[in-house]
This record gives C-alpha cells, sequence and structure tokens, in this order.
C-alpha cells in the first residue's frame, strides 16, 4: 500500500481545513517544545538516556555480583551477632 506524495498532500490539505489556524499554532507550539524537551543537547532525554547507558556498560557485572554476594555475607554475619546477643541477655537475664 504506496502512498503517493499527491495522496499525503490531498489528505494534509483535508486536515487543515477541518482544523482553524489557532490549533495548528498551538499544536505546532506543543510539537516545538516536545522537540526541545527531547532533543535538547545538554539535557535532553535523548542525551540522559545515552548517559544512563554509557554508565550501564561501564559497570562490570562480575563486580556487582561480588558486593552482592558481601551483602549476603554481611547479612549472614549480623544475624549471628543479633542472635549471640540476645541469647547473651536472655542468660544474664534467668541465670
Amino acid at each position: 500500500m504506496a502512498t503517493t506524495n499527491k495522496e499525503l498532500l490531498d489528505k494534509l490539505t483535508k486536515i487543515e481545513g477541518r482544523i482553524s489556524n489557532g490549533k495548528i499554532k498551538s499544536i505546532y507550539d506543543d510539537v516545538k517544545d516536545i522537540k526541545e524537551i527531547l532533543l535538547d543537547p545538554e539535557d535532553g532525554v535523548i542525551v540522559r538516556v545515552n548517559k544512563n547507558t554509557y554508565w550501564r556498560r561501564q559497570i562490570d557485572p562480575d563486580e556487582f555480583k561480588t558486593i552482592l554476594r558481601w551483602r549476603s555475607n554481611i547479612t549472614h554475619g549480623m544475624w549471628v551477632v543479633y542472635s549471640s546477643l540476645v541469647g547473651i541477655i536472655i542468660k544474664l537475664i534467668f541465670w
């Protein structure tokens, strides 16, 4: 279903005929604002996504797994310490 340029032009002129000039201007302004938000070279959405992707590629997955393993070991160790502390307190209170 190939659409020719003439068909596209006819459809666009029909749309322009239905929409008032004020609405076309407001749509143009909205599209312009969205374009600025997306394509801003300093802080646009596309720039932020690219920065995020860059930093995700810099992270070594093995290093992340090592950090998770360390955290798990520390958590288990803290449970041992808490259990021992509760046991000592109970022994002091009841014996």
